[in-house]
């Protein structure tokens, strides 16, 4: 096979992948879909390399064992509190004397984009050119062969701590991976999978509810505006329960999935569950609303803390399209009220587009079609795009890879 795309969505929880063949028609087909728990991540953060290793090292064999084309171009997510986004603007004087804007322009203001002060030990993610400029007339999306004297630029610069990326590559590279199609920021993909132009082009917040991270990204006028990764996910949930109930997390994780939800108002003040059912050594019985108002408090910090972010914006964006959620904890019977109550917006659970994904196997058509494999699906999509780009210099994901390991 040729033209593998191999996705790995690297969660602290579990490790969602695709393997795609891109066809000529620059559609996809599924060759593999896969899930599993993942070892050795902390907060979106590779933290034990050995435990990584371990679970990474079977994974690439059984890829292998698919496709050893497979391994050879895959795209990771990447995801923390380490990863901030910024404003950047740069702008030059057009080189030649007819004022004709050349590649050599485009690539130069962007470069002068990318220089800008960053912190210590820091490096650039992503890039996202929001409009060009030129001699101060904005909204130009390809400033190729036109004229002016001035050429400018407004990006979105996403930056993540080089040497937590650096432990991800290196530690693939080590057991056989080879992450030639790019290291790609969380919500950028969930977004890319899930919303369509006119969701973009109106205002719309992506949320990617994950196991101990929780990131999103702001669109408006087709743009990113802003993206973020919190240290909090929904795997808190069920530490909140453990110690709430005083049981084992093994039984909390059950009773947040068989029986949570995310508003307690919901939930009768007489339901009750029987532990029993769940563990026949308990004979206890507890209050499914007070599991559910355990689980609402968490979920409201999470949203309060989102909304705070945004407030850094200096004022409160305007979301015709309202908010779309993805991820696995985006499932939480109830989050979808509970975001709208929270947050004061439209709020939907974020299917992926499988429009362009030819898949033959019911089984992954269902695994697919879930909030989520948002990501996984969208490293296809975008590990795909950003390999044609022509205003991209020199292929950006290589050097970027190249930068980080020795």
């Amino acid at each position: 096979m040729s033209n593998l795309i191999t996705s790995l969505d690297l969660g602290s929880s579990q490790i969602k992948g695709i393997i795609a063949e891109k066809k000529k028609d620059g559609t996809f087909s599924v060759i593999a879909v896969f899930k599993q728990p993942s070892s050795g991540f902390r907060k979106g953060i590779l933290v034990d390399e050995k435990e990584a290793a371990e679970v990474l090292r079977q994974l690439i064999l059984d890829i292998k064992k698919i496709s050893r084309g497979a391994v050879k171009n895959i795209a990771i997510s990447v995801n923390g509190e380490h990863i901030r986004s910024r404003s950047a603007e740069a702008s030059i004087a057009v080189s030649r004397p007819d004022q004709e804007i050349t590649q050599e322009d485009i690539e130069t203001v962007l470069k002068n984009c990318q220089a800008m002060k960053r912190p210590a030990n820091y490096t650039i993610l992503h890039n996202i050119v929001r409009q060009y400029f030129i001699d101060d007339i904005g909204d130009i999306l390809n400033p190729l062969g036109m004229t002016g004297s001035r050429l400018g630029i407004d990006a979105l610069i996403i930056e993540a701590f080089a040497p937590h990326l650096n432990n991800v590559v290196k530690t693939l590279q080590k057991v056989g991976g080879n992450v030639v199609g790019g290291l790609i920021f969380a919500p950028l993909a969930a977004g890319r999978a899930v919303l369509s132009r006119r969701q973009k082009e109106a205002g719309v917040l992506v949320i990617d509810f994950g196991g101990q991270t929780t990131s999103f990204v702001l669109y408006e006028e087709n743009k990113v505006k802003y993206a973020k990764s919190l240290a909090l996910g929904c795997h808190y949930l069920t530490s909140d329960i453990a110690i709430g109930l005083k049981i084992k997390m093994e039984l909390a994780e059950v009773l947040k999935l068989s029986y949570g939800c995310a508003l307690a108002e919901e939930i009768p003040q007489k339901e009750i569950i029987k532990m029993g059912d769940i563990d026949p050594k308990m004979k206890n019985e507890v209050s499914r609303r007070y599991l559910a108002q355990i689980i609402e408090v968490r979920l409201v910090e999470i949203l309060e803390m989102v909304d705070n972010e945004l407030k850094v914006l200096g004022r409160k964006p305007y979301l015709p399209a309202g908010i779309v959620i993805t991820g696995g904890g985006a499932k939480t019977f109830g989050l979808i009220d509970l975001v709208k109550r929270t947050l004061k917006f439209e709020t939907q659970l974020g299917y992926p587009s499988l429009d362009n994904f030819e898949i033959k196997n019911s089984n992954y058509q269902e695994m697919l079609d879930d909030p989520e494999f948002a990501v996984a699906l969208g490293l296809i999509l975008i590990s795909s795009e950003e390999s044609q780009k022509i205003l991209t210099p020199q292929g950006f994901f290589k050097r970027l890879i190249s930068n980080f390991i020795p």
